[in-house]
């Protein structure tokens, strides 16, 4: 008798409903005992549906372990309860915009297969949206193209192009706009940094190069010259480049093979102070400094091909001028045939944004009032 009992209870789930939020919680923040945990999980199963909104709200930050467990478990017990999923909770949780971005995408994909045609149906009113705006910008793409009418193809495409966050999206629809006549301004839309002053290269091996610091990094002297292999090394204004929104140093003629690293620094001023997200971009390694203060550094022997926004730091920016520095630092050249290949580009991208992804409010010495 006691033994049915103990089964009937397990069977309809009140020890595991008990359980619940211990054993989530340990899925969220999994210890060193891979037994204890794999039980949690086991439990955390065993819940059923009641479950799948709880490992939704506990979906780590930055934990790909942890996501992994709570993932698994949501896709378990979705797999075995197809028509017990509580399908309003669900789509709830995935059209806030303030859940974590995968988690969010884990709940949907659970509706759109047992409701297909869910996505579709609300991609319109996530246009600017920090997990499905690029999903909603594609959609509004596709929807341009089948437009006949020139007029409401550009009508659409400055819409989609008002929402987008998204780096290489935001520049796709900037391409087009560009192409149908339009001046859309993608760099300040974007939040990017563009005006810098760029000195180097200073003469270091690659090795050095990821530990040795040089002037730059003690005091901005725009008027100072360095030692360089060729002579003297001066600052030089530059700008990214509108059409991918990147600074390729090669360009100002700072080559790799005459030393391995380079600096930029930029002002930018706030008319108060704010919050943002610093989003950075390299080809190979990377170190920013703000007002002084590092916030991101990439610094590897292991060569890095570039990424929009791969590097992410919040940053306090007070009211007034602030100074963005950068440090770009070349690996060594990988060999083709025997010989070293010869880096076409040496590019980098720095961006300011709200915690929408929406450009943060600045400006730089020569913006138009």
């Amino acid at each position: 008798m006691y033994r049915t009992s103990v089964i009937l209870l397990l069977l309809c789930g009140a020890p595991a409903r008990a359980a619940l939020p211990d054993d989530v919680a340990a899925l969220a923040k999994p210890g060193a005992d891979p037994a204890a945990t794999r039980a949690a999980w086991d439990r955390v199963v065993a819940a059923g549906p009641p479950a799948l909104l709880p490992l939704l709200k506990a979906w780590p930050a930055d934990d790909p372990v942890a996501a992994n467990w709570l993932r698994t478990a949501f896709d378990q017990i979705a797999k075995a309860n197809p028509a017990k999923l509580p399908t309003d909770e669900l789509l709830a949780f995935a059209s806030d915009p303030k859940g974590h971005g995968k988690a969010r995408r884990v709940a949907l994909a659970a509706v759109e297969r047992g409701q297909p045609g869910t996505t579709a149906k609300r991609l319109a009113g996530w246009l600017g949206d920090p997990e499905f705006g690029p999903d909603a910008v594609a959609d509004r793409l596709a929807a341009a193209d089948a437009l006949t009418a020139p007029a409401e193809q550009v009508k659409s495409l400055r819409a989609t192009f008002a929402a987008a966050t998204d780096l290489e999206q935001a520049l796709l629809v900037a391409k087009r706009l560009t192409a149908a006549g339009d001046k859309p301004d993608v760099l300040t839309h974007l939040g990017v940094v563009r005006r810098w002053h760029v000195v180097g290269p200073f003469p270091v091996s690659p090795d050095e190069g990821l530990t040795k610091g040089f002037p730059p990094e003690a005091k901005i002297d725009l008027a100072a010259g360095y030692e360089g292999k060729a002579g003297t090394l001066k600052w030089q204004p530059a700008a990214n480049d509108p059409a991918d929104a990147r600074l390729d140093v090669v360009k100002l003629g700072v080559k790799p093979d005459d030393g391995s690293v380079a600096y930029a620094v930029a002002t930018v001023k706030l008319a108060a102070a704010a919050k943002v997200e610093l989003r950075a971009s390299a080809v190979d390694n990377l170190t920013v400094w703000v007002n002084g203060n590092k916030v991101t550094e990439r610094a590897s022997e292991y060569r890095s091909m570039f990424r929009p926004d791969r590097y992410r730091a919040t940053v306090e920016l007070p009211a007034g001028e602030s100074v963005v520095l950068v440090k770009l630092t070349k690996t060594k050249a990988e060999e083709v045939r025997g010989k070293p290949s010869t880096p076409v580009k040496w590019d980098f991208l720095v961006r300011l944004v709200g915690s929408d992804g929406r450009a943060a409010a600045f400006t730089q010495q020569g913006d138009q009032k």
